[in-house]
């Protein structure tokens, strides 16, 4: 008897755990809901709705929001935290080498890459965290324009450079 009164409890309690969920959903004059094929993308759109505002806690860790087809998504935000800084570059026009001179140590490592005027990759280095002068060596590389392009953590600079 204890069996099955059990039995019968968990049945209600999973029954009425199942009724409890909510669907969003909107009655408008039209609309649609499309999905990518690969399933990465969704988009719903219905006509006339209005602009939905959306509010944040002073600690970001409360959101609200109202209207229709609002979901909860937190997403990170890279903040761009690095600090710029400046570069001079010479003798420019160059032809042996080309020499990048900072005005004050780099807090991060600096990525270099020269790319031909056709857009091909010639040359990488890189300038290691806390150098203030590299010197990039053109002796190899026939004379024309090159681009240089330097990436530091999410900044990224390009500089032109002749090659005599």
């Amino acid at each position: 008897m204890r069996r099955n009164i059990l039995i019968i409890a968990l049945l209600l309690l999973g029954i009425s755990l199942m009724g409890q969920t909510l669907k969003q959903e909107v009655i408008a004059t039209a609309g649609g809901y499309n999905v990518s094929s690969d399933n990465q993308l969704s988009i719903s759109w219905t006509l006339g709705e209005t602009i939905i505002p959306t509010f944040k806690s002073g600690d970001g860790t409360l959101i609200l929001t109202h209207g229709f087809q609002q979901k909860l998504i937190i997403t990170g935000i890279d903040e761009n935290i690095d600090t710029p800084v400046k570069v001079k570059i010479f003798p420019n026009p160059a032809s042996e080498q080309v020499k990048i001179q900072f005005d004050a140590a780099t807090d991060k490592e600096v990525l270099l890459y020269l790319i031909d005027a056709q857009g091909k990759l010639v040359k990488t280095d890189r300038i290691d965290e806390s150098s203030v002068e590299k010197t990039l060596n053109l002796e190899d590389l026939p004379a024309g324009l090159y681009y240089l392009r330097m990436i530091k953590g999410n900044l990224v600079n390009i500089y032109k450079v002749v090659k005599l």
